[in-house]
């Protein structure tokens, strides 16, 4: 019977320390996804902080974009808005998202539709919604970034607003390739024209012009002038108007960023 109790009791210990070596594990396991979560989410913490801490509001906007910044000699092509009067600013829009595959899941975390614009077949599945709950930010966030059921490059602003329209010729640009440079984002804030608090970004991006006659075609644009588009400098873009009085949408300004934020 003692050598029962012995061998027994081997066996606990050894089953302790199994135990003690999985726990370990675990933890070390949870501390390394911790801190990875931290240093790539770093960017978002006061974010995150904004949505949880007492007081906070409830619903927010989201309007979450993307920027061309297509530059030649020193000046950047910014197109007439749609949406701002009398405005230009850069090729780019709203980011979709695929429906059926993503729009459960947005509902599921509160983010639905979007109603302080008019919701039509071309602003059908935009990422303009409003997240009923902004302590989910970080579950939209963690979705967005694993960039599955959404759009993931800018070559539809590029087509409808260069290629459609016909100001660059469509036969030398079946295809674009580009570059993600740079991840802006607003902290929060009240959006004065539609009177919500808001949480806005945008993913900058430079297209890469592989063809010399693409490169052509650009540069060709960058000689002519029109109203529906203009060449201006990073100082006008700055300063809010171009020098030949034409106002700049003061959005426009995000092309220039180059630190990202998530990778």
């Amino acid at each position: 019977m003692a050598v029962g109790f012995f061998i027994a009791g081997c066996f606990i210990e050894s089953l302790r320390a199994e135990l003690k070596g999985l726990a370990l594990g675990i933890a070390g396991v949870l501390i390394i996804d911790i801190i990875d979560y931290l240093i790539r989410g770093r960017a978002f913490l006061k974010l995150y902080w904004d949505c949880h801490k007492p007081f906070a509001g409830s619903e927010i906007r989201l309007t979450i974009a993307y920027l061309l910044r297509i530059e030649v000699n020193g000046k950047y092509l910014l197109v007439k808005s749609h949406r701002i009067a009398n405005t230009f600013q850069p090729v780019g829009g709203v980011y979709k998202y695929f429906n059926p595959e993503a729009k459960l899941v947005l509902e599921r975390m509160g983010a639905i539709t979007d109603n302080k614009i008019g919701n039509d077949t071309i602003t059908e599945c935009d990422l303009r919604l409003n997240l009923t709950d902004r302590r989910n930010i970080g579950k939209f966030l963690k979705w967005f970034f694993k960039e599955e059921d959404r759009e993931c490059d800018p070559w539809r602003e590029f087509y409808e607003e260069l290629i459609g329209p016909g100001i660059l010729p469509a036969k030398e640009f079946p295809f674009m390739h580009y570059r993600l440079v740079g991840q802006h984002f607003e902290p929060i804030h009240n959006d004065p024209f539609f009177n919500v608090e808001t949480f806005k970004y945008a993913d900058i991006y430079v297209p890469k012009f592989i063809t010399a006659r693409q490169t052509d075609a650009v540069n060709y644009l960058a000689s002519l002038e029109s109203s529906e588009y203009i060449w201006v400098t990073q100082k006008e873009i700055i300063q809010g108007i171009s020098y030949g009085g034409h106002r700049i949408a003061e959005h426009s300004h995000k092309i220039f960023h180059n630190k990202f934020l998530h990778q």
